[in-house]
């Protein structure tokens, strides 16, 4: 199961034969369409070589796509003319019309207009042809450029060589040539047929306009710290949503990578753990919009689902990351966690395309080799041996009541069950992408759809997701621009139990017996938590349920522009991100969790964010003092509404609709609503490019406050120095400039929307008499957490741009910390919302971007790494709170850390035992834990820290390779210094506590006597003492992954050209490719928890499959 199957192989290459089949039938379609194609390339066959005008064009107008307009005062169209030939190219004919008849012609796209000479000018030529080289700085072509003539669709692109050849409109036609990492050139012909284009890097850090809270800037004009992703076809990775896009790509932005389950739940971090509340993820805006963190799911099964799944990342021009408090404290009290702003893609002036990319690929898990599980001989000698140690221990003999008998396997004969190969599979994965792009003077266009089809590698499993985008801007007036920027999405998840879940498919795959099967002779299932089975029997599991998550979503946000002077706009917006959710859960009589009658679980919820915004902005320049001003007012709403329903009893499996449920066991409905009002502002001051300033403020006023703590303000200001700018500056080649920021932000997530006040719910029932009761109890002094961020860096620019370097430090202290704190029962409650304390993180970011010539190769490489440190500085009384199975919050220590007991090895004799655990039936082969109080006994005072989840260092590095029509992309993500705890183990190394299966590493290495292993304990029956919470089963999580690498080649546009292509890539992409760990797990990545306090838990949740992938990229 770790490489491809002859089958996998075949079904692979199938389709890939398919798309090939696809774009051949797909071409006669493109030749026909003859607005982007040369008239050279038109092959016409005429009825007849003799006639008029009229009708020999009107053979060409039977044939193809043209039409011919006529200029009816020109004589000369009735005239009768001899061709000489009938079969001839489009050029050829109108050569041929022109020189017998002094016609002159105009083409304009799909239409040739026909007139005499004094009307269009006799130098005129319709078919003006341009042919030109394009090569970089040096002087070394450039293969695969593209050339576009400006305002239309037709296009080519270069050869190996560079060169290139266009008809063009006529000789005051303008080319547009655009290369990746070179600043687009804009050509005019000015009447040549040849040209040469040289074009000049665009990888010049301080050039770069990002995108800030509010607007753009030019990066020459930040002095905050913003990290930046342009997603491209080339750097591509198959991922489902925007957060999988910058991971590995930024420099203090950790990405965990979740699950190996289709649209699972995501991590993003952005410099460190912000927050004891919630996930600790940033605020997303998708064009102008703040969405709302929520789970897509609604029953839990053992994990989150990611609402990020719902979008197209292929929709996406641009990700920033506003990462200090000054670029972030516009967004006010939802910026702790950093802002990810994405910006969609649009329509561009004088530019018109069609893009269609294609994507087929399988996936299967990798790595499986490392849960190598006991063949039924081992096992039964291990755990034979386990209940002897037991009953020697003890002193039992057989016929005493405590005597354990031995075990034997009771399908002698028989083969092992591989039950992980009986719910696993190659599974395969078809995503296509359709977009058109277009834009005029006054208007900008695009459209797009996407599809996506992705089986899990687990049976049953599959996500399906369809989009569509519109996104259109307009003048009408000179003082009005109007706009739309529009998403709807629907996608069906067909979920399986992960994670913690009871069914958990891959841990009890892992945890049954060898010799266990599915299938009783009779074809019934062997039913699991009894003699005949260990666990839930995996296959019945699959078999008896039906799991249906969909999600419809729009996300929209329309507005007006009102342009009053040169200086002065106002920008009205209202956007709404609607989303609707169908949970729908089936169990048949035949599933564990049936009843023995079936039940279906069906929730709803539908969640309307609703948004108004009104800015004014003010740009002036006064010498060399440039302003940059604006100030705004937002409201915001958001309600959810539920729907709960539990119908059990049905007639059959085919019955599944609660409507034929004969019991309704449960229903609820549910409803809530926030809302939060702003006031933002900012200022921006440059004076000659040298000297920067920028401050805001932003007051947010949350419904879930109470009125007395309900409105905060966020302020920072920032500085910038562009040294290069100063006159003892003497180098033209680089650019220097320093920046310094210190700011504010809040945070108002993982609190309820009315957690100032106590609430009270209905359904305390008494004697068939309707009842309330006191549900939460209120805080009304809750506030806001509050985190104030220092930071200073510095961008560098090398040797004109071919080398950049950016470093970031920073120190972020967060106070007034929200929690769940824990209180006294006798309250009538467990816990209260409240501000408990305060945490730091620092941290030091690096990032270097290069791009540099190898001779004929031109290689393009980022490389970024941070060192972050999170601690809490206080808590209420500053006393541990010990939290989950293993963790705790300490002054001092991390949010994080790992609070367990402490292997030191194996007892290797009785004597080395103390004699309180010795009582307690601790012997020779049992493990040695630290005594921290010296008492002798082995308790929760010996429980310490001895690790985290932190990693000490992560990054990410790309390369891209580029010769003639060749690309090589390779990238890796890396962390280092995180711990694990592999909750897995618990199951899987427990030797002879319990008969579930166990792994023969384990078994192989166990303690046999004195010096024989000092880290895997001996095989003991009934003993829970090898079992405890421990470093034992924390390990290091460090690891670097070979994340992509992929091979893409640019077919010759003598090739594209005569099939009206402008550009076509195909290309060959592995995702998860290699791992390096030293961890005993699949995946040192995944999680059952992204809560930051409990997070690197690994309970064998699916890992990540390793996905081959063949795909090509078209532009029309």
């Amino acid at each position: 199961m770790n490489s491809l199957t002859v089958k996998q192989f075949l079904s692979v290459t199938f389709h890939i034969f398919c798309y090939l089949i696809l774009f051949s039938l797909f071409n006669p379609l493109l030749a026909a369409d003859s607005k982007g194609q040369s008239l050279s390339d038109i092959t016409v066959n005429l009825s007849r070589q003799e006639g008029l005008v009229t009708e020999i064009l009107e053979d060409v107008e039977a044939q193809t796509d043209f039409r011919f307009i006529y200029d009816r005062k020109t004589k000369n169209i009735s005239q009768k003319l001899h061709i000489g030939e009938n079969r001839l190219t489009l050029l050829e004919l109108l050569r041929i019309v022109s020189e017998k008849t002094g016609l002159r012609y105009k083409r304009i796209n799909r239409y040739i207009s026909i007139g005499a000479g004094d009307l269009y000018g006799t130098n005129h030529s319709f078919f003006h042809v341009v042919k030109g080289t394009v090569t970089d700085e040096n002087g070394q072509p450039l293969p695969g450029a593209s050339v576009v003539e400006k305002g239309t669709s037709k296009g080519t692109s270069t050869d190996f060589d560079g060169n290139f050849t266009i008809d063009v409109a006529g000789p005051e036609s303008i080319l547009l040539v655009s290369y990746m990492g070179y600043v687009q050139a804009e050509i005019g012909v000015r009447g040549r047929t040849s040209v040469t284009v040289t074009m000049q890097p665009d990888n010049e850090l301080l050039d770069e306009v990002v995108v800030v809270g509010y607007g753009r800037q030019q990066r020459r004009e930040v002095s905050s710290a913003i990290s930046s992703f342009k997603p491209t076809q080339e750097n591509a990775r198959p991922v489902l949503g925007p957060d999988q896009i910058m991971q590995g790509r930024m420099p203090g932005v950790l990405v965990g990578s979740g699950g190996g389950t289709p649209g699972s739940n995501m991590r993003v971090s952005i410099r460190g753990i912000g927050s004891l509340s919630g996930q600790n993820e940033p605020l997303y805006v998708i064009d102008g919009i703040p969405l709302i963190k929520h789970n897509a799911a609604m029953y839990d099964l053992g994990e989150g689902m990611n609402p990020l799944a719902e979008l197209n990342p292929n929709d996406i021009e641009s990700v920033e990351v506003l990462k200090d408090a000054a670029s972030a404290a516009i967004y006010g009290s939802r910026a702790t966690n950093g802002v990810v702003i994405i910006t969609t893609k649009s329509g561009k002036e004088g530019q018109s395309r069609l893009d269609v990319n294609l994507r087929s690929g399988v996936q299967y898990l990798p790595n499986l080799d490392k849960l190598g599980m006991a063949g039924s001989d081992l096992y039964l000698d291990v755990l034979n041996e386990a209940v002897n140690n037991y009953n020697q221990q003890n002193g039992y003999a057989p016929g005493d009541s405590n005597f354990v008998r031995y075990y034997e396997n009771p399908y002698p004969g028989l083969p092992d069950t591989d039950w992980l190969d009986l719910v696993t599979r190659q599974a395969y994965v078809t995503d296509a992408n359709i977009s058109f792009s277009s834009g005029s003077e006054k208007t900008r266009l695009y459209l797009s759809g996407g599809y996506l089809n992705q089986e899990g590698v687990i049976k049953t499993n599959k996500f399906r997701k369809y989009t569509a985008k519109v996104n259109v801007s307009h003048n009408p007036l000179k003082w009005l621009e109007i706009g739309a920027n529009t998403t709807a999405s629907f996608t069906r998840n067909n979920r399986i139990p992960n994670g913690d879940f009871g069914s958990a498919i891959m841990l009890r795959s892992v945890g049954q017996r060898p010799f266990d099967r599915p299938y009783k002779p009779n074809g019934d299932y062997y039913r699991g938590g009894t003699e005949e089975l260990k666990y839930h029997n995996n296959l019945q599991i699959l078999n008896e349920q039906d799991t249906q998550l969909d999600n419809y979503r729009y996300l929209g946000n329309f507005y007006a522009d009102f342009t009053f002077s040169p200086d002065l706009h106002l920008k009205s917006s209202a956007g709404a991100d609607i989303i609707h959710t169908e949970d729908f859960l089936y169990y048949t009589e035949n599933h564990p969790y049936g009843a023995g009658q079936g039940r279906i679980l069906d929730r709803r919820r539908t969640i309307k964010n609703m948004l108004v915004e009104n800015t004014l902005y003010f740009d002036k320049t006064l010498g060399n003092l440039k302003i940059n001003a604006l100030a705004g007012h937002s409201f915001q709403k958001v309600t959810t509404s539920t729907s709960y329903i539990d119908g059990r009893g049905f007639p059959s499996p085919s019955f599944d609709v609660i409507s034929v449920a004969s019991e309704i066991a449960d229903a609820s409905t549910g409803y809530g609503e926030s809302a939060l009002e702003s006031y933002y502002s900012r200022l921006n001051l440059a004076w000659a490019d040298k000297y920067l300033l920028s401050m805001s403020i932003r007051a947010d006023g949350s419904s879930k406050f109470s009125p007395e703590k309900r409105y905060g303000a966020f302020p920072s200001v920032s500085a910038g120095w562009n040294i290069s700018e100063e006159p003892f500056w003497k180098s033209e080649a680089s650019d220097l400039k320093l920046r310094a920021s210190f700011g504010a932000t809040g945070n108002q997530d993982g609190i309820g929307s009315y957690a100032f006040q106590a609430l009270m719910s209905g359904g305390a029932n008494y004697s068939n008499n309707s009842g309330i009761a006191i549900t939460t109890f209120g805080n009304p002094d809750l506030t806001w957490e509050t985190a104030e961020q220092f930071n200073i860096g510095s961008d560098l620019s090398l040797f004109n741009g071919k080398l950049n370097l950016t470093a970031d430090y920073f120190v972020k202290n967060t106070k007034n910390l929200l929690y769940s704190r824990p209180i006294h029962a006798t309250s009538g409650f467990s816990s209260i919302t409240s501000n408990i304390g305060s945490m730091q993180n620092k941290g030091v970011e690096f990032a270097v971007h290069l791009n540099q010539d190898l001779g004929p190769v031109q290689w393009t490489s980022d490389f970024n790494i941070s060192f972050i440190k999170n601690k809490l500085t206080s808590l209420l009384g500053d006393e541990a709170l010990l939290i989950g199975g293993n963790r705790t919050l300490q002054v001092g220590e991390e949010v994080g850390s790992f609070y367990l007991y402490k292997m030191l090895g194996i007892f290797q004799s009785d004597e080395e035992v103390p004699e309180p655990q010795y009582q307690e039936g601790v012997r020779a082969g049992d493990v040695h834990y630290e005594d921290l109080n010296g008492d002798g006994l082995i308790n929760v005072d010996d429980r310490q820290i001895v690790g985290t989840s932190n990693p000490a260092y992560f990054g990410g590095w790309s390369n891209m390779f580029r010769y003639k029509g060749f690309d090589l992309s390779v990238f890796f993500t890396y962390s280092y210094g995180s711990e694990i705890y592999a909750t897995w183990r618990k199951t899987t190394d427990r030797i002879g506590l319990g008969n579930q299966g166990f792994r023969k590493e384990v078994a192989l290495e166990r303690w046999t006597g004195p010096g024989s292993s000092n880290k895997v304990p001996r095989a003991i029956h009934g003993y829970g003492h090898n079992l405890e919470n421990s470093s034992r089963f924390l390990e290091d999580g460090s690891f670097i992954r070979l994340r992509t690498l992929t091979l893409g080649y640019n077919l010759p546009a003598s090739l594209l050209d005569k099939i009206g292509v402008s550009r076509l890539r195909m290309y060959l992409q592995g995702d998860n490719l290699y791992l390096w760990t030293r961890y005993s797990g699949i995946d040192p990545e995944v999680s059952k928890d992204y809560d930051a306090r409990f997070l690197a838990d690994d309970n064998m949740n699916l890992p990540q499959p390793r996905t081959i992938s063949f795909g090509i990229n078209a532009t029309f």
